[in-house]
Order: C-alpha cells, then sequence, then structure tokens
C-alpha cells in the first residue's frame, strides 16, 4: 500500500508582518499548496493520506479554507487519517470537533492513543491527539495496542516531540516507536525533515513561511511491500526561503564584491526566493558597495533581498604603516610574516591581523562561517 506523509502546513497563518492585504495573498497561496498536496496524493495513486496535525496554525478556520479543505478531502475519496497538534488542537468548539468532514476522513479525538483499522487496505493507523496547546506526557508509554489482524500493516500518525523528554510537546521515544513494531511512523511538530530511521520520519514543512524554515519544503509518499518501506520526497513548494553567507576575502573593489553578490543571487532563479545575504571576511575600506543601492538594483528578480555586512574594512598597507595607533602597531609587528615566503606563516599571520583589527574595533571576527 501507498499512502502520502505531511505535516505542519499552518494554514490560516496571521502573517502579522505582512499587512492585511499581502496576509491575504499569502493565506491564498497556502490554500494553492493544499491544491498541490492533494493533487500529488490523486498522481501518485495513494491509498490513504497521513496528516500528523498543525495543518491549521489556529482552531478556528476561515469560512475559505474550511471549505477547500472538506471539499479537497471528499475529492480524494480514499482515508484520511489526521492527528490533531499543538496548534490545531481537538478542542470544543474548533474545526475537527465542529466541521462536517467527509466519512473518508478519520480525526485522532484524545491525548490517549487510539486506532483506526482499515481491512480492505490491510493497515491500521495509531494515534493521538492534542486537546490543548501543549500535551506534556507521552501518549505512547503505557499504550497497548489491539488490532483485528497481525498481518496488518501499522503505522502511526502524530504530532510529537521525539527523543526530547521535557517538552511540552508529546514527549515520546524512538523507543516507543520500536516497542510497539510499527511499520512506519509518519511524525509531525519539528519543521526540519528528519529521518529517524527510514521508517521513522518527520516529513518537515511542505512550504516555508519565514528564514527559520529554509529551501524547498516537501511531502513524502511512502510505499510498503511485504516488509519493505520505500519513502519518496515531492517538492511542491513555489517559493524558498534561503540565508547564505559569502566571504569577500580577495575583493579589490566595489566591483568584485559587486560580482560575488550576484554570482549568489544566481544561484536562485528557479522559482520565487526570498533571500538573505550576510557578507564576510576582511576588505579594503573601498570595496564595499553601496548594500542598500545592491537590494535595489539586483533583488528584482527575487521575492526579497536582504543584504547585510560584517566584514571587517581595512585600510590599505600604506596607510596601517604610518599608523600611530595600535592597528598600525598590529600591522608593523606582523609585516615580516605577511612578506614571508612560507605560505603558511603568510596566512596565519594575515588570519592574526584580522582578529586583532577586529577586536580593536570592538567587532566580531568571522572567518568562513566561524566566529571569533
Amino acid at each position: 500500500m501507498k499512502f502520502l506523509h505531511t505535516a505542519d502546513l499552518h494554514l490560516d497563518s496571521a502573517f502579522c508582518g505582512a499587512g492585511p492585504l499581502a496576509a491575504d495573498v499569502r493565506r491564498e497561496a497556502q490554500r494553492s499548496l493544499l491544491k498541490r498536496i492533494f493533487a500529488c496524493a490523486q498522481e501518485e495513486a495513494c491509498d490513504m493520506i497521513l496528516m500528523a496535525g498543525d495543518i491549521f496554525d489556529t482552531v478556528f478556520v476561515t469560512p475559505e479554507t474550511a471549505r477547500l479543505f472538506i471539499g479537497l478531502c471528499r475529492d480524494f475519496g480514499a482515508p484520511i487519517v489526521i492527528s490533531p497538534g499543538n496548534h490545531d488542537p481537538y478542542a470544543d468548539g474548533g474545526f475537527w470537533s465542529s466541521a462536517a468532514l467527509p466519512s473518508n476522513v478519520f480525526v485522532f479525538s484524545a491525548p490517549e492513543l487510539q486506532i483506526f483499522d482499515f481491512p480492505e487496505l490491510e493497515v491500521s493507523v495509531a494515534g493521538y491527539a492534542f486537546t490543548s496547546p501543549a500535551l506534556q506526557k507521552n501518549p505512547l508509554t503505557d499504550a497497548a495496542i489491539n488490532r483485528d489482524s497481525t498481518e496488518r500493516h501499522l503505522l502511526l500518525c502524530a504530532h510529537a516531540d521525539i527523543d526530547v523528554p521535557m517538552s511540552r510537546y508529546a514527549p515520546a521515544t524512538l523507543g516507543d516507536i520500536t516497542r510497539h513494531g510499527f511499520d512506519y511512523a509518519a511524525l509531525g511538530h519539528v519543521h526540519i525533515a528528519r529521518a529517524f530511521r527510514n521508517d521513522v520520519r518527520y516529513c518537515g514543512f511542505p512550504e516555508g513561511r519565514g528564514f527559520d524554515e529554509e529551501g524547498d519544503g516537501q511531502v513524502l509518499t511512502v510505499t510498503l511491500d511485504g516488509g519493505a518501506c520505500t519513502v519518496k520526497e515531492h517538492v511542491l513548494s513555489r517559493i524558498r526561503y534561503v540565508r547564505t553567507e559569502i566571504s569577500a576575502d580577495g575583493a579589490a573593489t566595489a566591483e568584485d564584491t559587486l560580482d560575488m553578490i550576484k554570482t549568489e543571487i544566481s544561484k536562485y532563479s528557479d522559482k520565487p526566493t526570498h533571500l538573505r545575504i550576510e557578507l564576510c571576511g576582511t576588505l579594503c575600506e573601498d570595496a564595499l558597495p553601496d548594500l542598500a543601492a545592491c537590494e535595489r538594483e539586483l533583488g528584482a528578480g527575487l521575492a526579497s533581498l536582504e543584504i547585510t555586512s560584517s566584514v571587517l574594512a581595512l585600510p590599505d598597507g600604506a596607510y596601517l604603516e604610518k599608523d600611530v595607533t595600535l592597528k598600525g602597531e598590529l600591522y608593523r609587528t606582523l609585516r615580516p610574516k605577511l612578506l614571508s615566503d612560507d605560505l603558511s606563516e603568510r596566512r596565519i599571520a594575515l588570519r592574526a591581523l584580522r582578529i586583532g583589527l577586529a577586536a580593536i574595533e570592538g567587532k566580531s571576527f568571522t572567518d568562513g562561517g566561524r566566529a571569533e
């Protein structure tokens, strides 16, 4: 059998910082993502969909999103199993408890482990629900699973914080999952895709909403064939958020630095990208371009562009040679090693100069992503 595993869509997010009109646009984009997820399940001929929590960002869902969700579920026809999470708990008056969901939608409704059996698919799905924004107990600890047939596949659909004992969000353990013998554990809550094993996975976010959700989002399709478990990733996101760092070492002019920035931007031309670039390293004072102008001139092909700088801007050597301050003294002390025939010695001396000048200016020194 084959199923789609998704979680953490956070539909109807507030997007408070975007302004009312932009927030509406972004919520509509989320609804478009939901359509693509169901289309993927159809195209992949999935027998089932597992939704491991935080499908919505709130207990109360907008009418537009509710209508779309219910319609997509009805059109899919095959079973859809949902484990409500901490953002969309199963609560009185909330969507999961009050919506007129189609008969093919199965929603866990209690913090204790429950099970749905699907004899026609030879599978049983275990799970539980958050009934408030926190679930501090481990729902798997004392649970006993009774299923109609031991020959069926046994799946877990759960919103959980695996191997984080003090978590407020269903602190289950990998040992619990192993002990119960699940053929696959479809997990939600952690937004970064992670496989504890091939058959125990966080699917990650399907489409980023900010720089805390970097890169391309995804959903998973999982095929169970006897004892084999095959997982396939599907990138359905149409936008992404990326943070990157550029070392400006070696740039002799502002044009050189600008070319470095352009080269980095060119890597993200395949889809709308919110790009945040951090310039680091060491530059001559006149080799740092106007970053605000760069954002205006180079951001046209991106969803957004931010360029910040932690570079150490140095005066040239001729200036430092005559400088009467501590900077000049440091440079003159290191100069013989900076001119050494030994490449390794020159590199060490240059790094020492950069660290020292940064310290004098009260700045952190960054070198290839390392902070001193």
